[in-house]
């Protein structure tokens, strides 16, 4: 299974956000406009590069969470 990166998006950044992943040829996305949130699969890319990103709020890798 691979590592997906949870991307916590400012409310008006979304569309824009998206269109920077699919420039650095992040194809593989899901928007969770509701909650503010793109998920990914990185491939080779590294969550500083990610963070530069304008509008971009955190990046931290999806866990799993049992209760």
């Amino acid at each position: 299974m691979s590592t997906k990166w949870l991307i916590s998006v400012k409310d008006d950044a979304m569309d824009a956000v998206a269109a920077q992943l699919k420039q650095m040829k992040i194809d593989n996305l899901e928007k969770l406009d509701s909650i503010g949130v793109i998920v990914i699969v990185p491939g080779n890319h590294k969550i500083a590069d990610i963070k530069k990103i304008d509008g971009v709020l955190n990046v931290e890798e999806e866990r799993d969470v049992s209760i």
